[in-house]
């Protein structure tokens, strides 16, 4: 018994898909190239006696698609060729029924073919925009999401349940209009239980468990994340701080272990949702403490609770506090509710440090404490707490890193760069955990210390404790 999972390289192409057998009982994997089967061009063939077909417009990880002519009704269709041992497509989409599905309106073979001719979409794969160099929105790339999320509920929620299997941007259509479509049904399964079967995906965006020949409704979920993750292009960063939950929702749905992931795709559908409204907000209040409020809810969900198992109690305990952040009030800058909001989590997360007294929890409550005397305007308060959670913790990375970048929006260059010494002192000496390389990357930028990656070698080959790493 042996599972089989066909890689995709992104972009797709037959000439670079492969096989993969995996033996449960060898460490040792066998990759057949599969050899396409030439095929001459059916420009002008007419199929079943009414499709005339006009010309090839895409060829995909299954087979070639074409554009038709209805010669009874003047219509336009698509017509993908799949080869017979493939029409199991056909039979899904016969099926389905979505507004983001593309419809089946006839079959027929031919040969060693089948042919399905469906509605055409005009339009653009999410990955030819990608291709062509276009950015996306955050509200865009949300609301891509929502829809996508809505049509895998579709699919989820059949009986037996459907998982689409190699969700990706080329596999995403968008109308001229904005309409969103889901498109290429060949690499989707049923849920017969679990059992091993033959699975397919992209490089990239295929969830591990893939590998050994499972799919299941949080592998669309981790390839949903994947995708989206995809579009945010360069500004991932940039819109993490903008909205920290839809970047917490990316790394929930990309977590390697599936049951760490969303537990379920209606549960993404809702968080979608939920960032859409609070964009929406942000957009009309339009205020300066939005810009500070993500980048500390970004800092503080991140080292709080994005990274802990589902259900755990730190985790909703921090969920019921930084959710009063976006209290429409403190949105608005009213500085007498937004005090006494702060004041609230302050207390709640003394009360917590008192709960918690493993590393892991201090270090988070600690960071979430000094973010929360920033937002409420109470600066040295804020560095009481960066000052503890460095003296709890020298050898903590991630704590330098926020405390330096607080003393940068704070003014306080040289404190920084003072920071930044002691900060070179101990990864000298081999006993810093690795900070977040972004952080690091805006700090040195802000207090002008040059090349973080460069840094990373001076310090690989250092001997510790060298001052020079410094100047």
């Amino acid at each position: 018994m042996y599972s089989i999972l066909n890689l995709r390289l992104p972009g797709g192409g037959f000439p670079e898909d492969f096989q993969i057998s995996l033996f449960p009982m060898r460490a040792s994997f066998i990759i057949e190239y599969r050899n396409e089967v030439s095929r001459i061009s059916l420009t002008g063939t007419i199929l079943k006696g009414r499709y005339c077909i006009l010309e090839q417009i895409g060829k995909g990880g299954q087979g070639r698609l074409y554009l038709a002519r209805d010669l009874e009704l003047g219509a336009i269709w698509a017509v993908k060729e799949l080869p017979l041992e493939r029409k199991r497509e056909a039979k899904l989409m016969r099926i389905l029924e979505h507004p983001s599905l593309p419809k089946m309106t006839d079959y027929t073979e031919s040969g060693e073919f089948c042919y399905l001719v469906m509605e055409f979409i005009r339009g653009k794969s999410l990955g030819a925009w990608l291709s062509e160099g276009r950015s996306f929105s955050l509200n865009e790339i949300v609301k891509i999401g929502i829809d996508t999320a809505d049509v895998l509920e579709y699919l989820h929620t059949r009986k037996p349940a459907v998982y689409y299997g190699d969700l990706k941007p080329d596999n995403l259509m968008l109308t001229e209009g904005g309409r969103l479509y889901l498109v290429d049904l060949g690499s989707a399964v049923f849920d017969y239980g679990d059992v091993t079967r033959i699975c397919q995906g992209t490089i990239g965006y295929a969830a591990p468990e893939q590998l050994s020949g499972r799919v299941t409704q949080v592998s669309d979920i981790y390839a949903l994340g994947k995708t989206l993750y995809t579009l945010c292009g360069k500004n991932k960063i940039f819109f993490t701080i903008k909205n920290p939950q839809f970047g917490i929702l990316l790394m929930r749905c990309i977590r390697r272990e599936e049951s760490h992931r969303c537990p379920n795709i209606n549960a993404v559908k809702k968080s979608l949702e939920s960032i859409s409204k609070k964009c929406r907000i942000h957009e009309r209040k339009g205020s300066l403490i939005g810009i500070l409020l993500g980048g500390v809810l970004l800092l503080a969900a991140v080292w709080t609770y994005a990274f802990l198992p589902v259900g755990q109690t730190l985790e909703s305990s921090m969920t019921k506090i930084t959710q009063n952040y976006y209290d429409e009030d403190f949105l608005e800058e009213n500085t007498g509710k937004r005090k006494q909001i702060c004041n609230a989590a302050e207390a709640k997360l003394q009360g917590l440090l008192k709960e918690y007294h493993d590393q892991e929890s201090q270090r988070k409550l600690l960071l979430l404490l000094a973010l929360n005397g920033e937002l409420q305007g109470e600066e040295e308060h804020a560095a009481v707490y960066y000052e503890q959670l460095l003296l709890y913790d020298r050898t903590f990375g991630e704590g330098y890193g926020q405390y330096g970048l607080f003393l940068c929006r704070m003014g306080q260059k040289e404190q920084s760069r003072y920071l930044w010494k002691r900060f070179c002192q101990v990864k000298g000496q081999g006993i810093m955990e690795e900070p977040d390389e972004e952080t690091m990357k805006i700090w040195m930028e802000r207090i002008g210390e040059g090349n973080y990656e460069k840094r990373q070698e001076v310090f690989a080959f250092s001997d510790g404790g060298n001052d020079s790493l410094c100047n």
